[in-house]
């Protein structure tokens, strides 16, 4: 079976939201908040799905490499000891890159997405022996869990409280509970993306779950009109929060996580060769390349902001520089896969593992 190519579609529009959402809250527009301008809601939606499908897409690549590969014993042991190592060295390079100190937003041991991705394929050996339905359950209860825990999850904290932590217990809650990528509730996206690569053969259940969410999402909505609350925040009091994520924001972004892959699915499919397909596939470098694009734009950001520091633009300054920070990615990595192919943080971690392996 050769690659799926709409999961590198879905992995390089991750990524480019990603890079989208961190550039906009470097150069913010002057004057411009989420809840009174449109550009200023797009952009936060967009990033509002940007970690959710990154997250997503890497639970199904991850689970799907696994059941195709039937990794046992020393086999899971040769490709998790280079990926979790390299994934946290990352997260503490990223860290520095963007550090609170030179104009950053991290301190320098902040476990981040970086760490949540070092999270998930520990337990992957787990995950991809446990049957679809009991992953299903588990997700149910992570997706639960930020109602369970109530003021664990730091609801009331500001951005300093999320990012610190004072010894190891408290670095460990904010990996697990209440940090800025806390693994409850942010697992719950890797196993929906192992639960959709099972499901690739059944698309009435992807269908069925797409429409529960569908309605959950109408309910949200109707939710926010009648109580006169803001639909979605970054952080603060709104129907769905990213931080930290409650279960309403969990559900409602996994819902526009599966309606894009459904969509990106039936192009991969039904629409081969038309404009469109050809377009998308200009960013399977990007997907391929995404944990290097990732920790590469917060280089560029962190020298940009230690620099010039931090201070709000001209709305179409922020909008254009944001927008050609985020598309010029894209021909860099088509060129970058060219020409230095063997040179990125995806080819380490695969040369480790085969050396591991030997």
């Amino acid at each position: 079976m050769g690659r799926i190519r709409h999961i590198d579609w879905m992995k390089g529009i991750a990524i480019l939201f990603m890079v989208q959402v961190h550039t906009a809250a470097v150069v913010p527009p002057t004057g411009v908040e989420v809840g009174n301008h449109p550009l200023a809601f797009l952009a936060a939606a967009l990033g509002g799905m940007a970690a959710p499908l990154f997250v997503t897409m890497s639970g199904w690549g991850v689970h799907a490499s696994a059941i195709r590969k039937g990794r046992e014993g020393r086999e899971w042991i040769s490709w998790l000891v280079p990926r979790v190592s390299i994934l946290f060295l990352c997260q503490i390079l990223v860290n520095g890159l963007f550090h609170q100190n030179h104009g950053g937003r991290f301190e320098i041991l902040t476990p981040g997405i970086l760490t949540l991705f070092a999270v998930s394929a520990l337990i992957m050996p787990i995950l991809s022996k446990t049957k679809t339905f009991s992953r299903g359950v588990i997700m149910i209860g992570l997706i639960l869990s930020p109602s369970i825990l109530g003021a664990h999850v730091g609801s009331e904290w500001s951005w300093g409280a999320r990012i610190h932590s004072d010894g190891l217990m408290e670095w460990f809650e904010r990996l697990l509970i209440n940090g800025t990528y806390p693994a409850i509730p942010w697992l719950s996206y890797t196993i929906l993306g192992s639960i959709i690569a099972d499901m690739r053969e059944s698309r009435l259940a992807i269908m069925q779950t797409f429409a529960a969410g569908f309605v959950f999402t109408c309910y949200t909505v109707l939710m926010s009109f009648s109580q006169n609350q803001t639909w979605a925040l970054t952080e603060g009091e709104a129907v769905l929060t990213f931080f930290p994520a409650n279960s309403e924001f969990v559900i409602v972004s996994a819902t526009f996580v599966i309606l894009l892959q459904m969509i990106l699915e039936k192009i991969e499919d039904e629409w081969q060769e038309s404009l469109i397909e050809r377009i998308l596939r200009g960013l399977e470098p990007a997907g391929r390349l995404s944990l290097t694009i990732y920790v590469g734009h917060f280089a560029l950001l962190g020298a940009f902001v230690a620099m010039y520091g931090r201070s709000s633009f001209p709305l179409e300054v922020s909008f254009a520089f944001t927008v050609i920070h985020m598309f010029a990615w894209v021909p860099l990595s088509i060129v970058y896969e060219r020409i230095l192919p063997n040179y990125s943080l995806e080819q380490m971690i695969r040369v480790m593992s085969r050396k591991l392996s030997m």
